[in-house]
């Protein structure tokens, strides 16, 4: 039952997993160089008529916190101990939401 419930979802998420994990063993990502000044790159088209950088105002946006966030980070609305002693059953929480986001054809946009 619960399988059929959404199974394109269910076939979607499978295959964004599978690929997730290929390519997390075969990319070539693994060394970071360090990147070009962006002045270098970005100003000349930043400039205006004059010469002069233009203002331009940039939105943050922040996702909230999630049952991950809650499972790996200590934070400061716990001790150190309340934060050991609950990893292990907030790795399981985390770990059954997902299976449930995964099994009811859920998704997290």
């Amino acid at each position: 039952g619960m399988l059929l419930f959404n199974l394109p979802t269910l076939i979607y998420k499978t295959r964004l997993s599978i690929r997730s994990i290929l390519y997390l063993f075969f990319s070539n990502d693994k060394k970071w160089r360090k990147p070009q000044d962006p002045l270098q790159v970005f100003g000349p088209l930043l400039r205006g008529k004059k010469g002069k950088l233009e203002q331009k105002t940039i939105y943050f946006v922040r996702h909230g916190e999630s049952t991950w966030n809650d499972t790996f980070n200590k934070g400061k609305h716990r001790t150190t101990l309340a934060f050991i002693l609950g990893w292990i059953p907030g790795l399981i929480k985390a770990i059954a939401y997902e299976i449930y986001l995964v099994l009811s054809g859920k998704m997290d946009r």
